[in-house]
């Protein structure tokens, strides 16, 4: 603790103090151990400093560090958390059952202030606040952040403690308050419209590394992308938590809604910005930009498939950016996917019935209304109707294309533009390649540790020469674990960097759908019902065969895996034979939509292909009319349930290769899939 002769204490130093002794003896009390004394103390006390204070406990925690939950009703002590699981639970819009008889808690943060605002003030006790232009610099935006703020309006608040308010656990009465722009509970001031749950939260933030790297790094002299590899025993990154996008389910309605909270202190009149300190040992890599890119254009080049595949995945990630959140022109995050549906059944529209190999992005905003017409008539259920979506009377996605023909037109104009095409597929690979680096240095440990993921999401806009990824410990101050896969890598003469991260980029549920495919697709009679039922070492023989012609490299995946994901995939799709006929048919006409539209084909492609499709065969043309016209017979389900049945799911990337929790991917809260793309990273990678 510091010598109080070296200074005068401030008055918050004198408050805290007290505040934690008296936080720290309420614990005492209520657990029946008063007769202990005051060391743990020491953690509650924010004039103690390094190396002074006296932990309370040996057992490590996580980054961030830890946060004391405190009863606003009773000011009693409730627990000890980590400060990120805390701020991912409990900042507006967020409630949870945890403490006490498992009780229903909310953050006690407060509705007067600005529309759209929560006042964040009431529910913490600050441990420092400091400008965000102090931490970002002299700044003219925010460049982490989805939502625009000016620099100069926000301060970033790191707290100590956190006010949380015991809720009914019977009947919360959620509501959300119209001219506040909040979700609320129970009876606040204003216009409410009664919810039927809590709202659905997802926590919009951004890390910002605090320390400087060094320009130094050791040499990776046997690979042409990666220069170099540096580990830090101590680097420092700040979290911060900027707003709540929130999913709402109105009362006695079927629709949902999205709303979006931003944060206020209102005792300074600031913008809010909800800070976690976390401070780890980290391992960074060096990717060489011009190399890079070079290498990128190299493989959209000579991969056009893999080339319009990236188009409709940066034309889905604009979607997000400027239809949801800088247009506000979606009423909820659930019409990013129909709205991307729509326009995919456009392009198949475009390529196959109207012959243009651009497809949908040549298209003005008035001519894209009237092929979404086309394509959701009213007389009849076919088309894009046969997804379930509605006529285009009652289209909600057909409004918002007829509300923002010039913003969406804009969108298509910069999916087909090649210089913007390249920097979204660089950001992709360097994204891709941050988490890729995860799963690489856990092969080289076995540690199984879920790193904590950062790249320097800035790394084009500040025209850096070369992109920055890594990985730190999950433990605050450091495990170890990134300093183990440093010493690894020092022992190798060859790093392997390139193979390594390339590796994690083969998906074997990808791979294990395109087998799938390709091994019914060579029995569109159904013939191979009866194989796989009567005739097991056949039909793995038929597996081995099909996964063999797929796989140039054996070492790339587990083929025993491969077999067995296989195996269960047809077993589900071969319930009977009639289901069997029908999906080894399908999946023959899967391979003749792949050469008409040069992409992956999605559900909305096969469904618009056999909605023009002549069935040969009555009994699978009366298994599709049942499909298409959703009978009702509890064994069939909607034509598009069954179509993504039968479709490669891993377009980008999955659970199964590089997709991690929303939690600790920097791009978590909407973008992940999109801006992550496993076939690119591969191709890059391993020099194809």
């Amino acid at each position: 603790m510091e010598d109080s002769s070296d200074r005068e204490l401030t008055l918050d130093e004198r408050v805290g103090r007290l505040q934690g002794i008296k936080q720290h003896l309420q614990v005492l009390d209520r657990t029946g151990f008063d007769f202990l004394s005051l060391p743990n103390i020491y953690g509650l006390d924010p004039a103690v400093r390094s190396p002074f204070a006296i932990p309370e406990t040996f057992i490590s925690e996580e980054v961030g560090g830890s946060i004391t939950i405190l009863d606003s009703e009773e000011g009693e002590s409730l627990a000890q958390e980590n400060i990120n699981q805390m701020l991912q639970n409990f900042l507006p819009g967020g409630y949870k059952r945890r403490w006490g008889s498992f009780y229903l808690w909310r953050g006690a943060w407060h509705h007067d202030t600005e529309f759209g605002h929560a006042d964040v003030g009431p529910m913490f006790e600050w441990s420092d606040s400091t400008p965000l232009t102090e931490i970002l610099g002299p700044v003219e935006d925010v460049a982490y952040t989805e939502l625009e703020f000016d620099p100069d309006d926000v301060t970033v608040y790191t707290p100590r403690a956190m006010n949380v308010e015991r809720l009914s656990n019977d009947d919360p009465d959620y509501v959300w308050v119209v001219d506040k722009g909040i979700v609320w509970t129970g009876s606040p001031p204003g216009t409410t419209r009664a919810l039927s749950s809590d709202p659905t939260t997802n926590y919009l933030w951004f890390k910002h590394a605090v320390d400087d790297f060094e320009e130094s790094t050791t040499p990776v002299t046997d690979s042409k992308l990666v220069s170099g590899y540096r580990f830090y025993d101590d680097h420092r990154f700040m979290r911060c938590y900027y707003a709540s996008l929130l999913t709402l389910y109105p009362r006695k309605s079927t629709r949902v809604e999205s709303g979006i909270m931003r944060y206020q202190e209102e005792g300074d009149g600031r913008t809010a910005f909800i800070g976690s300190k976390e401070r780890s040992q980290l391992l960074t890599f060096e990717l060489e930009r011009p190399t890079l890119r070079d290498a990128i254009e190299d493989v959209l080049e000579s991969d056009q498939h893999l080339r319009r595949d990236l188009q409709f995945a940066f034309l889905h990630a604009l979607v997000w950016e400027e239809l949801f959140f800088q247009e506000e022109a979606l009423d909820h995050t659930y019409q990013v996917r129909p709205l991307v549906e729509h326009l995919l059944g456009v392009d198949f529209w475009q390529r196959v019935d109207q012959g243009n190999d651009d497809g949908v992005f040549p298209l003005s905003g008035s001519k894209l209304v009237r092929a979404v017409e086309r394509l959701l008539p009213s007389e009849t259920s076919t088309r894009l109707r046969l997804l379930g979506h509605d006529s285009a009377e009652n289209s909600a996605i057909l409004e918002i294309l007829n509300s923002h023909t010039e913003e969406v037109a804009r969108i298509l104009a910069l999916c087909r533009n090649d210089d913007l095409l390249l920097d979204f597929a660089e950001d992709a690979v360097v994204h891709s390649a941050e988490h890729a680096l995860s799963g690489w240095a856990n092969k080289l440990t076995g540690s199984g540790t879920a790193f904590e993921l950062w790249y320097d999401v800035n790394f084009q806009a500040n025209e850096a020469d070369s992109a920055r990824i890594a990985v730190y410990d999950p433990i605050q101050g450091g495990a170890g674990i990134a300093k183990e896969v440093s010493r690894r890598l020092d022992e190798r003469t060859e790093i392997g960097v390139d193979s390594g991260l390339a590796e994690q980029g083969r998906c074997h549920s990808a791979m294990a759908d395109r087998a799938t495919i390709d091994l019914l697709g060579q029995y569109p009679d159904g013939s191979l019902y009866d194989v796989h039922r009567n005739n097991r070492p056949q039909f793995r023989e038929l597996v081995e065969g099909t996964i063999n012609g797929l796989v140039s490299d054996p070492d790339a995946y587990s083929v025993e895996d491969l077999h067995s994901h296989v195996d269960q995939r047809v077993q589900l799709l071969f319930e009977t034979r009639e289901l069997a006929r029908f999906y080894s048919y399908i999946a023959a006409e899967y391979s003749a939509v792949e050469s008409e539209l040069g992409r992956t084909p999605r559900p909305p492609d096969l469904a618009l292909h056999l909605d023009r499709h002549v069935f040969r065969d009555p009994s699978i043309r009366a298994t599709y009319e049942r499909f298409a016209s959703d009978s009702g017979r509890r064994d069939i389900a909607e034509l598009g349930e069954r179509l993504e049945e039968l479709t490669v799911q891993c377009v980008t990337a999955c659970p199964d290769c590089l997709k991690t929790d929303g939690d600790v991917c920097v791009r978590g809260a909407s973008q992940q899939e999109a801006t992550l793309n496993r076939r690119l990273l591969t191709e890059v990678f391993s020099g194809r």
